[in-house]
């Protein structure tokens, strides 16, 4: 469904992916993984064209770019199938949650207001937010404005989502409540790349893992050959260091 063909991208002298590789098939849950400055975050935001890519091509569903030289009308195409939670949740802080949810949908795509409210109703109902609608932002915890965010994402029913370290602004007790609901939408099929630090998330959630470090893919797989067969070197040290040293 999504491909990603020799993609590099740098800022300044510094380069941050280096010719990666990078495919998600419809209904598959990609965990990224690797330590921090890998390279994970720009891919996501190469993939979304919140940063612009200096070499690549792309495929997704039956269309094909060279990510240099898509037009702005091809990108807000795209944009339409995808879903974005990013980890600093994102949200207006001067719109209640069911508003935060409504504003793309009446906005970019033209949909009646009182169709967009029963669409958000639902999302937040679907993320157990629905008795916090009319709350603000200010007025709700991290794990909670995280939901909201994962309600904006899914109303659109995007093709795929792009998670962003999800959990990574939250305190521990937390996570826990935003996890939960990845996984449900894992479990009714929902497309999606996570960019994770969450170990057990990555290994119960996920179809396939890709690992990467120094803007390079060094080594990608089924999730539980991953964790329990890595082939390289590497990922070995990597998941002893994060797993610990029985990994």
């Amino acid at each position: 469904m999504l491909q990603v063909k020799n993609l590099y991208k740098s800022f300044d002298d510094l380069r941050v992916l280096n010719g990666v590789e990078f495919k998600v098939e419809k209904g598959e849950v990609v965990a990224v993984l690797g330590p921090s400055g890998s390279g994970k975050t720009t891919l996501l935001r190469c993939i979304s064209f919140l940063e612009k890519a200096d070499r690549g091509d792309m495929i997704f569903d039956e269309f094909s770019y060279d990510m240099t030289k898509v037009t702005s009308r091809q990108i807000r195409d795209m944009r339409l199938q995808m879903g974005f939670v990013f980890q600093s949740f994102n949200l207006f802080r001067n719109m209640p949650a069911w508003k935060n949810v409504t504003e793309g949908l009446v906005t970019a795509r033209h949909m009646p207001k009182d169709e967009a409210r029963d669409i958000a109703m639902e999302m937040l109902r679907k993320v157990g937010m629905e008795d916090r609608a009319e709350y603000f932002p200010d007025q709700l915890s991290g794990g909670q404005q995280q939901r909201v965010a994962i309600a904006r994402a899914i109303a659109a029913n995007p093709r795929v989502i792009m998670f962003d370290e999800p959990t990574s602004a939250l305190d521990p007790e937390l996570t826990g409540e935003v996890l939960d609901v990845m996984k449900k939408l894992a479990d009714e099929g929902t497309t999606m790349v996570v960019v994770t630090h969450e170990m057990g998330f990555a290994r119960e959630a996920a179809n396939r893992i890709v690992f990467m470090e120094g803007g390079v893919v060094v080594e990608e797989g089924k999730a539980s050959e991953f964790f329990n067969n890595p082939k390289e070197e590497r990922t070995r040290q990597f998941l002893r260091r994060i797993l610990g040293g029985g990994a």
